[in-house]
């Protein structure tokens, strides 16, 4: 299990299980499996947190005006200290909340810094939705790897309902948040940094929203991808300001009906299809749409990007439009010879991509080759459309024309041009 041990996801989810109807005997046994739920990541590494402390924590949560109650990971033991591991108290807090089963319930991690090695927040949970975790302090990544099994530090998963909110910070400094099988859900206002492997990783999802986050990490800092997509339905992504050193959103393989709307991206390489094709497991993507996105000095403006690839995908339903340009390296790409090597035919994916539409993109850029469709010699790209793509060139002095190129690119070329269309 990503994210913790297996013993910690059959700990959790016991702790799950079987409500009391009577309160005081509903506490006692939430502080009896959350003080179960308590152990280590590693093997045979188990610290059990008091269960008396839990079954005060949990009879003593305050009910707040709008009937939510409030689970402080504060009483269940957390030190705002920035040194002691909060992991045992966060487990602790998220499954009485999840738990409670007679109102609506909340987590706080309230200010102040707080350490945390790998946690689990699992369901199902009993709770009526939605179960929410509000976030007022910075939460940061223990560093020791020897904790790590997998790339991931803090894993939603199997959670319907789920509100993550407020204005504090997930501090990945290495390691990242990642969500399985969270539906019908959002994350809001929440600021994350430093994170590998992407900031945000999601899997299984459903109808999950992020608005108004901010994502952060150095330019340089390679796969520090902002949101990664797989194996998802009705993900969006809206008025956020993500800046990377990689994709600021990535729509991987096994994702329909995606949409980023109102994203500041930059630094960073774009907001980008793929890549695809590298594993033989990777399934099609259907129905992407880009719009009212802003792309500051990044490497990549509106991007597919595939590999040859062994089994055949395709990448279709696709729109970026009312996008703008800040000296964009490549502001519209279709590349499906990604991760090729120099010796290799460039052009033969086995990926087909269609109806594309790049529409009512202006800007600047930094490379006179603004628009480059780079289509397969086996599947050339259908239903290409490039509308309306008015960019002005930033470079030295003496380099001062702007082009377009294409190959194996069945591409419909309209409206105002800059650069002008490819030549046929």
């Amino acid at each position: 299990m990503l994210g913790a041990s297996r013993r910690d996801v059959g700990i959790h989810r016991n702790l799950l299980q079987d409500a009391d109807a009577d309160a005081d005997a509903e506490a006692e046994a939430e502080a009896e499996a959350a003080a179960e739920a308590e152990a280590g990541p590693g093997e045979g590494d188990v610290a059990f947190i008091d269960s008396s402390l839990v079954a005060k924590a949990t009879s003593g949560a305050v009910v707040d005006a709008a009937g939510v109650k409030i689970f402080d990971v504060m009483k269940f033991g957390a030190v705002a200290d920035g040194k002691k591991d909060n992991v045992n108290a966060f487990r602790a807090a998220w499954g009485a909340a999840c738990k409670n089963s007679t109102t609506r319930a909340k987590v706080l991690i309230p200010k102040g810094t707080f350490l945390a090695g790998p946690t689990l927040f699992a369901g199902p949970c009993t709770s009526p939705n939605p179960i929410t975790v509000e976030v007022e302090g910075t939460v940061i990544a223990s560093t020791d790897l020897s904790e790590y099994t997998s790339p991931e530090w803090f894993t939603f998963e199997d959670i319907d309902g789920l509100v993550i909110q407020g204005k504090g910070v997930f501090n990945g400094q290495g390691p990242n948040l990642r969500f399985d099988k969270v539906n019908n859900s959002m994350v809001k206002e929440i600021t994350s940094l430093d994170s590998m492997y992407f900031h945000y990783h999601v899997h299984r999802c459903s109808n999950l929203t992020f608005t108004g986050i901010t994502i952060t990490a150095p330019d340089h800092s390679p796969n520090t991808d902002g949101i990664h997509i797989s194996v998802s339905d009705k993900v969006t992504v809206t008025s956020s300001t993500i800046g990377t050193g990689d994709d600021c959103v990535s729509i991987g393989h096994s994702s329909i009906n995606t949409t980023v709307r109102d994203v500041t991206c930059g630094p960073g390489h774009g907001i980008s299809i793929g890549s695809l094709g590298k594993r033989p497991d990777e399934e099609s993507v259907d129905g992407v749409t880009v719009t009212n996105c802003t792309f500051i000095k990044t490497t990549n403006g509106a991007r597919i990007k595939t590999w040859i690839g062994t089994k055949p995908g395709e990448v279709k339903n696709v729109v970026y439009e009312d996008l703008i340009m800040e000296d964009v390296k490549n502001p519209i790409i279709i590349d499906q010879s990604y991760g090729g090597k120099k010796d290799r035919t460039p052009s033969n994916s086995v990926w087909k991509i269609s109806n594309v539409h790049f529409r009512k993109i202006r800007g600047s850029t930094i490379s006179d080759v603004a628009v480059s469709l780079q289509c397969s010699s086996k599947n050339p790209c259908q239903g290409v459309e490039v509308a309306d793509v008015d960019l002005i060139l930033h470079a030295p002095k003496g380099n001062t024309a702007l082009v377009s190129s294409c190959m194996n690119a069945k591409a419909i070329f309209g409206g105002k041009l800059n650069p002008p269309a490819c030549s046929m």
